[in-house]
């Protein structure tokens, strides 16, 4: 079963797919966070990483939360999380290089130099510790900048995370790169459990939404870095801090069935599943998702 996943093409659009139309908390059914009511506001930065440029949102007070995106996600597309954290937390939500306001044509898409723009993030802010949250190739990364930096990690938090030896070997499931309205619905049907994601409507604004981002644009110099970086199995095993796996337990494109194998490569992790939600638990169980992370984070 692991074998039918692959870089190429899989995790390019994977992400990108559903960052256009990232659903509102009704859309996705979730409950208000108390955070939200707050009079809290999400402001914007940006931090020089060498030549490149890093973009982030940041919000709340407290010790520090960076939160990482899929591979053609956005930091927008957790909004949600941050405000349910900001109330005992100084959140932040990153582009990675290459996508959303970061450099789009960055020097090195590699993990490591993901990893080393949060360090340079964390530098820029005078934060010395951080807890990590990253989901799919994000929670690559978070987990590379965990075993890097060790002293400066606090937590760490991975989600449906990409970067796994298996990943790289045969053929995904669905078109990832989709021609049409119908690939698109079909490719929804994969990463999303939830209903709202499964119309004609939805699949028609993932389309266009996914058509502008021209952010495919990166593919020729990303997937050399992603088939380059050290991969989970050489990386987790080196994590010192706490860790936390999230997985829905609907996932079509990781399933379920890897939580224990990426736990077990790191000792002492923690795994949750989430039920009714596939690769993007925090988009299909958003409240549920964010309760768990609180938990985790010691709220």
């Amino acid at each position: 079963m692991h074998s039918r996943l692959r870089a190429s093409t899989f995790i390019a659009s994977l992400s990108m797919a559903l960052a256009a139309v990232s659903p509102t908390p009704a859309e996705a059914g979730a409950d208000t966070p108390a955070a939200a009511t707050a009079p809290l506001r999400i402001s914007g930065g940006s931090i020089a990483v060498g030549t490149d440029t890093l973009a982030y949102l940041k919000t709340g007070q407290g010790p520090a939360v960076v939160i990482v995106h899929g591979v053609g996600g956005h930091k927008e597309d957790w909004q949600q999380t941050m405000l349910a954290l900001a109330a005992s937390h100084t959140v932040y939500a990153i582009d990675m290089l290459g996508f959303g306001g970061s450099t789009r044509a960055a020097s090195d898409y590699s993990m490591p130099a993901q990893a080393a723009a949060i360090a340079a993030l964390l530098k820029a802010e005078g934060i010395e510790q951080a807890d990590i949250v990253g989901n799919s190739v994000g929670g690559w990364v978070a987990a590379t900048f965990a075993a890097t930096y060790p002293q400066a990690t606090a937590r760490l938090i991975v989600v449906d995370p990409a970067g796994f030896e298996a990943m790289f070997k045969g053929d995904p499931p669905v078109n990832l790169f989709p021609d049409d309205v119908g690939q698109m619905k079909k490719l929804l049907e994969y990463v999303l459990h939830s209903d709202f994601a499964h119309t004609d409507a939805f699949a028609e604004q993932a389309y266009r939404g996914f058509v502008a981002s021209n952010e495919k644009s990166i593919v020729p110099a990303l997937f050399p870095a992603l088939v380059g970086s050290p991969k989970l199995e050489a990386v987790m095993p080196q994590i010192t801090a706490p860790t936390l796996v999230i997985w829905g337990k609907e996932d079509k494109l990781f399933p379920v069935q890897l939580a224990p194998y990426i736990a077990g490569l790191t000792p002492g992790a923690k795994t949750v599943v989430l039920e009714a939600a596939s690769h993007f638990p925090q988009l299909d169980q958003p409240a549920r998702f964010n309760t768990v992370v609180k938990g985790f984070l010691g709220e």
